[in-house]
């Protein structure tokens, strides 16, 4: 044989074992009859049903403390996270020069009405006097009468003002009317822890000068926030498709990102009656008492909650990753005399796993889980 001979004979040899390797590739494939299929089936089970949601904690009642008075903060006695009990002595607030301006001048007002309801008094009894003995007509002891009743709402209308100008503090007031306040010097005012509970923030410090909490329109200044830290929730915002599923009272799991070893309970205690549109998404604030309160609890860390709304009793399920979407339905693929057939299914819920089927299945049946060449097979 010479060497063309076999260079050709060579060629042909390849040729067939090429076009065999291809042929087996092609055809090598198990058939749909020889494939194991990973099934799952079709069970009755019952699933509780959940809405899970991010919060934040927060004390149940947060207290903003403010004074009765205007003036400069002249010493603060407690700082962040400091506990105080009920009351103690938080602040001492000196009072404002312009408002210890308007008081002594309410104070000379009070006293000069005094002088004046003195004077119309005598006057009125020596009218008396005179109406008796037949000097005077009377007319003019009724006018006597009069100008003593007007020179007594005359002093009631200064002590009135005076009491508004102390805010309403009827102590200091007493103070000021019978005489035993200072005349010469800016009054101090205690400001006293209304509870028990712990200092969340300080707002305020020495030598700033703040306004009433009573005597102006905005409020006042905030001098610090105290909260009990041994009665904590937790404040999540609900999405509006999901708020119909909560209701008060239902149980809540709680867990944290900063203790993630630890689950917290809880109840929903609250919902908001109106919801809040942000970004075009509304939501409703829930409220949720935390159960087994803990001193690592602190406000502001973020919760993860799970609230157990519905328990759904003997109900047809099947895992998730059957379902398929067909032109818009939900199709799974049912294992019928070996071979899969795909069946249009009605979903009635999804959970995290689990889909709650009510038409297209029955109990036991034996449905393919899709595989990735399946799917791939049927595109």
């Amino acid at each position: 044989m010479n060497k063309t001979s076999w260079i050709l004979t060579f060629i042909i040899v390849a040729g067939a074992v090429m076009g065999w390797m291809y042929y087996s590739r092609s055809t090598g494939q198990p058939s749909a009859e020889t494939t194991p299929h990973n099934l799952v089936e079709v069970v009755r089970t019952s699933l509780q049903t959940k809405v899970s949601e991010t919060g934040t904690i927060m004390p149940s009642q947060t207290i903003e403390i403010k004074s009765q008075f205007s003036g400069e903060v002249a010493q603060l006695f407690v700082t962040a996270g400091q506990e105080v009990q009920k009351d103690q002595v938080l602040a001492i607030i000196r009072q404002e020069s312009s408002q210890a301006r308007q008081v002594a001048q309410l104070r000379a007002s009070i006293s000069e009405e005094r002088l004046n309801v003195d004077t119309a008094h005598r006057e009125w009894v020596r009218a008396e006097s005179l109406f008796k003995k037949g000097f005077i007509p009377q007319k003019e002891l009724e006018l006597s009468h009069r100008d003593y009743q007007q020179s007594l709402v005359r002093l009631e209308l200064a002590e009135r003002q005076l009491l508004l100008a102390l805010g309403g503090n009827k102590e200091l007031f007493e103070r000021y009317r019978d005489g035993s306040a200072s005349k010469t010097r800016p009054e101090e005012f205690q400001v006293r822890s209304p509870s028990q509970g712990t200092v969340l923030e300080v707002l305020v410090h020495t030598g700033e000068i703040i306004t009433s909490g009573t005597a102006t329109f905005g409020g006042g200044t905030i001098l610090m926030r105290i909260a009990d830290l041994s009665h904590m929730v937790v404040k999540a915002k609900i999405n509006e498709v999901n708020i119909p599923r909560v209701s008060v009272g239902q149980s809540v799991d709680i867990r944290l990102d900063a203790l993630p070893e630890k689950l917290f309970t809880g109840r929903v205690m609250a919902i908001a009656a109106q919801g809040v549109k942000e970004n075009n998404l509304v939501t409703y604030e829930v409220s949720i008492a935390i159960k087994n309160a803990h001193s690592d609890l602190k406000p502001m860390l973020t919760a993860n909650i799970d609230i157990e709304t519905t328990r759904l009793e003997n109900v047809l399920t099947v895992p998730l990753e059957v379902l398929r979407v067909k032109k818009g339905d939900d199709v799974v693929d049912v294992l019928v005399e070996g071979q899969p057939q795909t069946r249009k299914v009605r979903v009635a819920f999804r959970t995290d796993t689990q889909a709650i089927i009510t038409q297209g299945l029955q109990e036991h049946d034996q449905v393919v889980v899709p595989s990735f060449k399946t799917e791939e097979a049927g595109r």
